[in-house]
């Protein structure tokens, strides 16, 4: 993967934290840092497995027939929108 330097302001007290986290990690500031948005963007990336069963699932009901759907004036009379 290709890197990027990116130069980003930081609250101090969150720097702190941050580095306080590192150390017991035993890896530096930067690192931590790192891997956090890495990890981060991994997450924002892929649904969780959770997400994909649950859209799965609703595709199967789909397919089956047995999805119910609302129209939005049923919405709104139920919840009194």
């Amino acid at each position: 993967m290709k890197k990027v330097r990116k130069l980003i302001d930081v609250d101090t007290a969150v720097l702190k934290i941050l580095d306080k986290e590192a150390k017991k990690q035993k890896r530096s500031l930067k690192s931590l840092m790192e891997y956090t948005i890495e990890e981060t963007a991994r997450k924002l990336e892929s649904p969780s497995a959770a997400y994909k069963t649950m859209m799965d699932d609703m595709l199967n009901k789909l397919d089956e027939g047995r999805l119910e759907f609302s129209s939005i004036d049923d919405i709104k009379s139920k919840y009194g929108l």
